[in-house]
């Protein structure tokens, strides 16, 4: 019976690694970031925590002020909306639609201006429960989380794409 089991873990660790599955790892942030400045939110910012802690646990140093020779992450605009989504035959409210939508730009060290890097946009859909109303404001904080997840990952694909691409993590940059 342990051989057959065995047998059914190896085949199933060779099947989810031959369809190239990978664990997320850490995030991936262009080395030439680092040092890099956060502007334009305040450091209580739930989106500014993250993404502060997103860049250093790829290792990019994250300062309080602009450098000579950093980059800065300027944060344009944070946007969140609120939305009835559907409605029921009672005219009561059945669903909401949160949107965030954020708007940033990048300044490197040896470019000529700020790249810009676009609007992001992020949605989440949740149903609207009358009999617990009280319990609304955390589910709406809860998603605000995730979504707040969404686009530091999505902000990260950006400066990746502006940055040439690059792909390698910035605690790789000196071979370590």
């Amino acid at each position: 019976m342990n051989i057959l089991r065995t047998l059914f873990l190896s085949m199933l660790v060779l099947a989810v690694a031959g369809c190239g599955f990978q664990l997320r790892g850490t995030p991936n942030w262009p080395a030439e970031l680092s040092p890099v400045y956060v502007s334009g939110l305040e450091t209580r910012d739930p989106f500014y925590l993250l993404l502060v802690q997103s860049l250093r646990s790829a290792g990019v140093d994250v300062v309080n002020e602009p450098m000579a020779g950093g980059s800065e992450i300027r944060i344009l605009a944070l946007r969140e909306q609120r939305r009835v989504l559907t409605v029921t035959g009672a005219a009561q409210i059945n669903e909401y639609r949160l949107t965030r939508r954020l708007d940033s730009e990048l300044r490197l060290p040896d470019a000529d201006g700020p790249l810009p890097l676009g609007e992001l946009e992020v949605r989440q859909t949740y149903s609207f429960d009358p009999a617990a109303v009280l319990a609304q404001e955390t589910r709406e904080d809860e998603l605000r989380t995730v979504m707040n997840r969404d686009l530091v990952r999505l902000l990260q694909y950006r400066v990746r794409a502006a940055t040439g691409g690059s792909v390698a993590p910035a605690a790789d940059r000196d071979g370590t």
